[in-house]
């Protein structure tokens, strides 16, 4: 299997109930996402050698790229405040960031399109809770040549209640793989 692609980064705040999402929404178009699991490793010696291992996930982290974070999505990320801008437009929209700030529990997917043996398709994968840091936040002068610059936020991957972190499925076609996504996060169809 080859990797080929990446799209379609979602999230969505989970319900106390801890199965459930409230409505999602697109996070912004990808760059890169990256999710490496931590697993356990303790080991149970008997009669001079190793007769039990523990190899189970333990937590993960998950750092996206993405090409913009609007302020909106950003709060929503974090936990903070979000005002909108006013309509007469003296006021901008503004993110109040305070240290009481709670980041949210989110489910987070996205998808990508894979090769197999010359066939393509695509998948789809859900992280189930995910809760986000503050990302750095660095802004470089425009020298000779431009170089653009995209944040990338990171979050802790955990399991749910049940046990389970991750989810993927695999789609014979992109709007499959949406819909899957649009499923999970709860996005209307028509927010695409």
């Amino acid at each position: 299997m080859a990797k080929i692609g990446l799209k379609y980064p979602v999230a969505a705040p989970l319900k106390a109930d801890g199965k459930t999402y409230d409505a999602g929404f697109v996070i912004a178009r990808a760059i890169k996402a990256s999710v490496t699991a931590n697993n356990n490793d303790v080991k149970l010696y008997a009669d001079d050698g190793i007769a039990e291992s523990d190899k189970s996930f333990k937590d993960g982290t998950l750092s996206l790229n993405v090409d913009d974070m609007t302020q909106l999505v950003y709060a929503k990320m974090l936990g903070h405040t979000f005002t909108e801008a006013s309509e007469d437009g003296k006021t901008p929209a503004l993110v109040t960031a305070s240290v009481n700030d709670i980041s949210p529990f989110l489910g987070v997917g996205f998808y990508g399109e894979i090769i197999r043996d010359s066939v393509p398709s695509y998948m789809a994968k859900w992280l189930r809770k995910v809760k986000f840091a503050e990302p750095n936040d660095e802004t470089d002068t425009r020298g000779e040549t431009v170089a653009f610059q995209t944040p990338t936020i990171e979050g802790t991957v955990f399991q749910s209640d049940d046990g389970v972190w991750k989810e993927q499925a695999e789609f014979a076609t992109e709007e499959e793989a949406v819909a899957w996504l649009n499923q999970k996060a709860n996005i209307a169809a028509e927010a695409e």
